[in-house]
């Protein structure tokens, strides 16, 4: 049978919080008191149990991650940089995958507080008040990655990059480069941040531009290649006008509107500029390599885990909104109008 943490405090003729001071080095005790439980503790060949450290301390050192979807390489390379800075602080992170369905993330909520874990970071995709609620309500605390909060500003500590800037900023691009029937293919209507807000960023620019598009020309769709190759057999079957140029809310849905385009004989970018989202490592293995906006998944990461280290050691507790600067890359998706 193993060697418990009473038994140890027993045969010391301690009490197991002595024991756990002496092993935790929360309270000083005297250095006789000290060598003793060693001792013993290392007769014994003690290990202490992660989770009965945990008990007592009310810290496990472990950080919870929540993904809409661990296959989707922008929560890889999230994760990634969440590693790396708990990692270097002595955190163990926790990943687990809620498939956007909001039953499942109040789940996940509730089943990393009774594993006692020191901290969240939650990558959602409609961070709305129920979610809010229920996040303020719990021991540990929370900062969102990639996803804003669609209740209120700074109400739930965010890091995520300026979705609606990049898609004025890309709009922009476009008609500096001399396109104006500029079609919108992005992700769906339900999630907050990479649906919504990418949407009333486009729509912004085409505002200020005074540049009138279709209601056909914008779809809306999954993640997805599919989701960009039948959102793009949509706009190509319901516009007798094509448009110059499609702007899209990520890589995979870009490649999969170049695919349709290209089964139907429209050379990209000859007739149609694609430009994507996102500036996965396969952008520049597609040909022609893929015109895209470059956001700091890693870095992006490594802010959020920093972030939320300040929230568990004490050091902050007023929220606020952290954006990534992200980056437009030219690449061969897309053409120069004369």
């Amino acid at each position: 049978m193993a060697v418990t943490i009473a038994d140890i405090a027993k045969e010391a003729g301690v009490s197991i919080s002595t024991v756990s001071r002496v092993i935790n080095n929360t309270k000083p005790v005297s250095p006789e008191l000290k060598e003793r439980v060693y001792r013993i503790i290392e007769k014994n060949h003690f290990t202490p149990n992660a989770l009965a450290q945990g008990l007592i301390t009310k810290k496990t050192n472990i950080v919870g991650v929540i993904v809409p979807d661990i296959s989707n390489a922008v929560f890889g390379a999230l994760t990634k940089g969440i590693n790396s800075v708990c990692s270097s602080k002595g955190y163990t992170i926790m990943v687990c995958e809620s498939g956007g369905e909001l039953e499942r993330e109040m789940n996940l909520l509730n089943i990393l507080e009774d594993r006692q874990i020191d901290g969240v970071l939650f990558a959602g995709v409609d961070v709305n008040q129920e979610l809010v609620n229920a996040m303020q309500k719990k021991d540990y605390p929370v900062v969102l990655v990639t996803q804003e909060c669609s209740v209120k500003e700074n109400i739930i500590d965010t890091v995520t990059h300026d979705n609606v800037q990049a898609l004025y900023d890309v709009v922009m691009f476009l008609h500096e480069n001399g396109h104006e029937r500029i079609a919108y293919l992005g992700g769906p209507e339900y999630d907050f941040s990479s649906g919504q807000k990418r949407l009333k960023g486009y729509k912004k620019a085409l505002s200020e531009l005074k540049i009138s598009v279709p209601y056909s020309y914008i779809e809306q769709v999954q993640f997805s290649f599919q989701g960009g190759y039948e959102g793009m057999k949509r706009i190509y079957e319901e516009n007798s006008i094509l448009p110059t140029a499609v702007v899209t809310g990520s890589d995979l849905i870009a490649i999969g509107a170049v695919q349709f385009l290209n089964g139907q004989g429209i050379g990209v970018p000859e007739e149609i500029s694609v430009i994507g989202f996102d500036d996965l490592d396969f952008a520049t293995y597609f040909r022609p390599e893929l015109s895209t906006v470059r956001i700091p998944y890693f870095e992006e990461g490594e802010i959020a885990a920093k972030e939320l280290l300040k929230y568990m050691t004490g050091s902050k507790t007023k929220a606020a909104t952290h954006y990534v600067p992200h980056k437009i890359i030219r690449r061969g998706t897309v053409k120069v109008l004369k």
